[in-house]
């Protein structure tokens, strides 16, 4: 029964979230007149397209697909590609572009460039919970709620970078944990949503502050950069790994048989990029190593081994204090 609700909510993954159904292709587009919606499938929140303006291709919804996915003014859009024409050449008119050293394009690196790793924290949100009792998203959790059963971003961190291109007000802000008063993020309805159940800490308006000091260094739009960071947490839900610590609450569980479960579910050495952070014995996050995750790629296919110590044996926190 259980591989079949993942494989459910796989196949309605595939269908709600570009990044799980992106085939790669890159160039440029030229419309006439018509519209770019944020799904396909259910053409929500249209945007009309100005004819005869040149729009940079991210992929296609699939191999043999009918629709691109564009940057349309920052956000990332679906179009019929009956709609206008493309030209694969790649001359891009209205970006700034580099290369990555797998020859593929990168939009928009800060100043500083793009990071060439990344570490992806998720964590075990009842063992955080045990310790910031007060906050409210740790008041209000369940043994129901999502939360309490599978992990929660945290934040996709560009290696070594920070702080890219922002005021030093809304730095002092961020440092002073004064998150509600960081700048509202641009996020559509889909992911807005997505965030709420995935990230609870957003209550405490931690997404503002994952923008702020990482996600300025990524060189992405606010709603591209939690898209790849929802589709890599996506993965870890729907894999393995997730099942081992639901199995486990209340119980110890080691490192082996952490990094055994993510070999099994992304490939043999999948597990030698985690590193297995713990508090009081409690598993408190993993940090997985990975290279810049560009749209559409798997996690099997971006993760690099890490380096430094992690906890040798952890407890799976249930919910409730």
């Amino acid at each position: 029964m259980r591989l079949i609700i993942t494989f459910l909510l796989c196949f309605f993954l595939l269908g709600q979230n570009p990044a799980f159904a992106l085939y790669n292709v890159s160039g440029d587009f030229k419309v006439n007149s018509c519209e770019a919606y944020t799904s396909f499938r259910k053409q929500t929140e249209p945007i009309t397209l100005e004819p005869g303006k040149v729009y940079q291709v991210l992929g296609l919804n699939k191999e043999s697909g009918d629709y691109f996915y564009i940057k349309v003014d920052g956000k990332s859009k679906w179009v019929n590609k009956n709609c206008g024409q493309f030209n694969p050449s790649g001359e891009i008119r209205d970006e700034k572009i580099s290369k990555t050293a797998e020859n593929k394009t990168v939009e928009n690196c800060p100043d500083e460039g793009c990071a060439e790793k990344y570490v992806f924290a998720i964590s075990w949100q009842p063992s955080f919970c045990q310790t910031m009792q007060y906050k409210p998203e740790c008041i209000s959790q369940t043994a129901d709620r999502y939360d309490a059963t599978n992990f929660t971003l945290h934040g996709l961190w560009p290696d070594r970078l920070d702080y890219c291109g922002v005021s030093d007000e809304d730095i002092n802000d961020d440092k002073q944990r004064e998150w509600d008063d960081l700048p509202p993020l641009d996020l559509d309805r889909e992911t807005t949503s997505e965030l709420a159940k995935v990230m609870p800490s957003k209550r405490s308006y931690l997404h503002r502050h994952e923008w702020i000091k990482h996600g300025t260094c990524d060189g992405r739009d606010e709603d591209t950069y939690f898209d790849i960071a929802l589709d890599l947490l996506n993965e870890v839900n729907t894999s393995e790994v997730q099942y081992l610590f639901e199995a486990n609450i209340g119980k110890r569980i080691t490192q082996s048989q952490i990094e055994t479960a993510f070999d099994n579910s992304f490939g043999d050495g999948a597990g030698k990029s985690v590193k297995i952070r713990c508090k009081n014995g409690l598993i408190s996050e993993l940090q997985i190593k990975m290279r810049r995750p560009l749209v559409g790629e798997k996690l099997a296919d971006v993760l690099v081994p890490t380096s430094g110590r992690s906890c040798d044996s952890v407890i799976v926190d249930a919910a409730g204090f």
